[in-house]
């Protein structure tokens, strides 16, 4: 298990390096405002790509082999297309009937139907290789997104789409990291698009509805907390500032969560096989990976905090100053994620699903306060915004780590009595 979640890393490792290795030359061909634009964009789409297949795609890692598996694919890439056409004719109507709601995000909203169909498409296929356990594929096809991703943004900075060419850099990316799954998948392609009697799609959408009943919501919520940061800096200040935030989630907060990620997948089978085998010393576990990764995270978050304002500008250039004042700031946020995202499915490991999606509600609420009430106030300071929004993370990650740790205490001692009583 830990040879393969090493290799699934690898290809985040891989990829975020290349992502980031461009980012010096990227900051000198596109302007704060084409980041901010692009910032946008990401957190609209990471809550649309919610929509597109309503998560029926997180099935295709249960679903039986066979006529049951085909018809899920067949049902999930119809849907990404469809909700995809849905979108553009929203698009559509919105921007003829109420043409001012757009405004300056115009060049990206027609963008965006596109990149659903394929970000949706690819975030399917990126499930086939862990079901298969073919975690090499997985890794490569990380790395080939984000070849693509660079090479698009590098050359579309020449051609007279600068101020959306990141944005077709992402699509461009994504479709180049789904076409690497597809070739190495075989005829997959063919099932894809095979016929599909309507009896049968509705069958399959009923047979696996707890996805798009249960899990699609609280993903849902989860996607819409990560944007309420973005929005509210283009809300409470403009789009260069967007901007400068936005090299701070793709330098420092997209990393981390790449590697918050893989620790959460070793720490979910570690603590799952616990869940089903020695339920006593749950909690012991749970606590041991919190304090080791507090302690992993202390000194990269201290020095990243001491030379951020002077590293930022001299990487990525004189302009990406507020940036660096920002990353100050951020690493702690990053800190904290770090260690909350990587336990982030202990309550769903243990069956507490009702309690992850009450902190998932109760946190996008806060999150909304607390951005509210920064605008309601009126703060014109960016490091102010920064401050309260590591304040909100801190406060709501650590709720989340206090009822994971009284979860997993109350299990491990119910199981104790449970072994008193048997001897």
């Amino acid at each position: 298990m830990f040879r393969s979640i090493l290799t699934v890393l690898s290809g985040s490792v891989i990829a975020q390096i290349i992502a980031v290795a461009v980012l010096p030359i990227l900051t000198r061909l596109y302007d704060a405002e084409a980041f901010g634009r692009y910032q946008i964009y990401i957190s609209i789409l990471n809550i649309a790509v919610m929509f597109v297949a309503f998560r029926y795609e997180v099935a295709l890692l249960s679903a039986r082999p066979g006529r049951v598996y085909e018809n899920l694919l067949k049902l999930t890439f119809r849907l990404c297309i469809w909700t995809s056409m849905v979108a553009l004719l929203v698009a559509g109507a919105v921007d003829l009937l109420i043409p001012g709601v757009l405004s300056s995000l115009r060049g990206i909203v027609f963008f965006l139907p596109v990149a659903m169909a394929v970000a949706g498409i690819y975030q399917m296929l990126t499930f086939l290789p862990i079901r298969d356990r073919n975690y090499g594929l997985s890794a490569r096809s990380k790395i080939f997104q984000s070849v693509g991703f660079s090479f698009g943004a590098l050359g579309f900075a020449f051609l007279p789409v600068i101020g959306v060419g990141l944005v077709l850099a992402d699509v461009f990316g994504r479709a180049f990291g789904a076409i690497s799954v597809l070739f190495e998948s075989g005829k997959l392609w063919r099932t894809l698009i095979s016929p599909l009697s309507f009896s049968e799609m509705k069958f399959t959408a009923i047979r696996f509805q707890k996805y798009g009943l249960l899990t699609f919501p609280g993903t849902l919520l989860s996607s819409l907390s990560a944007a309420v940061a973005p929005f509210a800096f283009l809300a409470l200040f403009n789009l260069e500032v967007a901007g400068q935030y936005s090299l701070l989630e793709r330098f420092i907060l997209m990393p981390v969560g790449v590697i918050a990620a893989a620790v959460s997948q070793v720490f979910t089978g570690e603590l799952s096989t616990l869940y089903r085998t020695n339920k006593k010393d749950l909690n012991r576990a749970f606590r041991r990976s919190l304090f080791q990764l507090l302690a992993i995270g202390l000194v990269p978050t201290v020095l990243g905090m001491m030379l951020s304002p002077s590293l930022v500008p001299l990487v990525f250039g004189a302009d990406w100053t507020m940036a660096g004042k920002l990353c100050v700031i951020g690493f702690p946020i990053a800190y904290v994620r770090f260690v909350a995202t990587a336990l982030t499915m202990t309550l769903v490991v243990i069956d507490r699903q009702s309690l992850q999606f009450s902190w998932e509600v109760g946190r996008f609420l806060f999150t909304l306060c607390v951005f509210g009430g920064l605008g309601w106030v009126g703060v014109d300071n960016p490091n102010t915004v920064m401050v309260w929004y590591a304040l909100a993370t801190a406060v709501t990650y650590a709720i989340h780590l206090l009822l994971a740790d009284r979860a997993t205490r109350l299990v491990s001692l119910q199981a104790a009595e449970i072994g008193k009583t048997t001897l």
